[in-house]
């Protein structure tokens, strides 16, 4: 893709939108961000422009979304009126079902929505924690689109940050993140609450005495953003609660073999 003239508009710079941010810079785009509060980004910033208003995302080729999961659709409202014509427009959620379906409603029929959700991030966030090298190697799911120029576009940028392409639907992408993403984070924080909730004082403070790696690795997800957290439990609950379903017959299903030894 040659990158010279086109511009992309960056909103949130958060973990997933400040890494993006970064190389994409590295590749040569000019790069918009827009932010809540432009003092929290340091001066020394490779970005075109660090701004707080939409309006500067007017001659955008791209504009990513990386708010806050629940503040997506409402984010993708508010840009209707400073989006360039033709202009494609994705977001990083990590539940697309709600967010494509909305998208429908919202866009100018002059532009393009197609989502996409990068399989990438660690326990920290902000844009302190931000690393150009964050998607090399990571899944990354495009939603299919009927426009296939924009969705070919869209893919060629989104493969310069070396992630790995998966297409999908979002119904299907919902389901199976709920299995291998939600259930693991659903897991973790039960897990953490279990230990936290004992009530005998003794048995609690051996039981985090001996905690080490397998306990510590289990309670990374409990102990991420918390807002992430409730967002991707919450918004795709339906998923969430039939993947646990499951999890929950094939554990009685080990229980009840080893009663049988």
């Amino acid at each position: 893709m040659k990158n010279t003239n086109k511009k992309v508009g960056i909103i949130g710079l958060g973990l997933i939108g400040g890494s993006l941010a970064l190389k994409l810079a590295s590749h040569g785009f000019n790069i918009v961000c827009i932010v809540r509060n432009k003092s929290s980004i340091p001066a020394d910033h490779p970005f075109t422009l660090v701004s707080e208003d939409y309006a500067d995302l007017h001659d955008c080729d791209f504009v990513f979304i990386c708010t806050p999961l629940s503040l997506i659709v409402e984010t993708l409202t508010k840009i209707q009126p400073y989006l360039k014509p033709s202009a494609i427009v994705t977001d990083v959620g990590s539940v697309k079902g709600f967010i494509c379906e909305a998208a429908e409603e919202i866009m100018r029929k002059d532009c393009t929505f197609i989502g996409s959700h990068p399989m990438a991030g660690t326990e920290k966030s902000g844009f302190v924690n931000a690393f150009s090298s964050l998607f090399e190697g990571r899944p990354w799911a495009i939603m299919n689109h009927s426009n296939k120029v924009a969705h070919d576009e869209l893919t060629k940028l989104i493969e310069l940050t070396d992630a790995k392409i998966i297409f999908s639907e979002p119904n299907i992408h919902d389901q199976a993140v709920s299995l291998i993403s939600h259930l693991p984070l659903l897991l973790s924080i039960g897990l953490l609450n279990t230990v936290d909730n004992i009530q005998d004082p003794n048995l609690k403070e051996i039981s985090l005495a001996l905690a080490s790696s397998g306990y510590e690795g289990m309670v990374r997800l409990a102990k991420g953003n918390q807002t992430l957290n409730k967002d991707l439990l919450n918004l795709n609950s339906h998923n969430v609660k039939k993947a646990f379903e499951t999890f929950t017959h094939e554990s009685g299903e080990i229980i009840k073999r080893l009663n049988s030894v």
